[in-house]
């Protein structure tokens, strides 16, 4: 079976929300159980790009294309086959974590990414990246010089130990054309320990205090302040696109600006998107 990589770098903050939670945050991000790491789930990303492709409107000026990729709704029947029910010819993976970027106290932020993190994307995409010969452990980290404040990089709240430069090839630093990756990627691009990356992970994530409005005063209401974690602007996640039908790849065409989880008309979830 034929694959794709789809890349996704957020423009605005992104929330896919995983329901109620019971610590401080009322409302989380989806992360993944083991790691704590972001995630945007294969449903949310199939529901966002098939309706680019079947919208609200008559059967008569749906597109065919899209059924197909996308597959057809439970209220749908096919005036030719009649069935009711038609599975899509894309599977589309959840989208992982490639890149997190964290407060810096030299050159305003970092992107990180961790040997985990390069790892899976190498085995799910058959790109290449150059590791460093000792990986990072602890508070190591490789990365360039312009974000060295003397001697160790700072990053958040913490100080780590600079154990050299990284430069993990074209693959990774040219992945998605974003005009803001391509330009700063070199120069503030950091690898890090996984313990390190879960770290930021878990903590880094923006946290934005919202008020339920009520409707009959146009006011606050009463006792409804609530907590929405989002995942920050500029983080970096890769999809994987396979064809369950021969040439289905070929028929998708990603949409370059894509809108993924909630709160779209607040303006999250806006992500430039490029299919490699």
């Amino acid at each position: 079976m034929n694959s794709k990589i789809l890349y996704l770098f957020t423009r605005t903050p992104l929330h896919v929300g995983a329901g109620a939670s019971v610590g401080a945050i009322d409302q989380p991000i989806q992360r993944e159980r083991h790691t704590g790491f972001p995630i945007i789930p294969g449903s949310s990303l199939k529901g966002v790009l098939a309706d680019l492709y079947l919208s609200d409107r008559p059967k008569s000026l749906r597109n065919a294309e899209g059924t197909e990729l996308f597959g057809r709704q439970d209220h749908e029947v096919d005036e030719k086959t009649g069935l009711k029910h038609q599975s899509g010819s894309l599977s589309i993976a959840e989208g992982r974590l490639l890149a997190f970027p964290v407060r810096s106290a030299k050159g305003c932020f970092a992107w990180v990414t961790s040997p985990l993190l390069l790892e899976r994307w190498k085995r799910d995409t058959g790109k290449t990246a150059t590791l460093p010969a000792q990986k990072p452990t602890g508070t190591d980290i490789y990365g360039p010089p312009d974000l060295q404040l003397g001697t160790p990089i700072v990053l958040e709240d913490y100080a780590l130990d600079h154990k050299g430069i990284f430069e993990p090839g074209d693959d990774l630093l040219k992945a998605i054309s974003d005009s803001l990756w391509t330009e700063l990627s070199p120069t503030h691009l950091c690898l890090i320990s996984d313990d390190m990356l879960a770290h930021y992970a878990r903590t880094a994530c923006e946290v934005a205090q919202h008020v339920s409005i009520d409707d009959a005063t146009g006011a606050a209401a009463d006792q409804k302040l609530f907590n929405q974690e989002n995942v920050p602007a500029d983080t970096l996640f890769y999809s994987v696109l396979t064809e369950l039908r021969p040439k289905a790849l070929e028929k998708f065409h990603d949409p370059k600006l894509l809108q993924v989880g909630g709160d779209a008309t607040t303006g999250l979830g806006f992500c430039t998107t490029q299919l490699v």
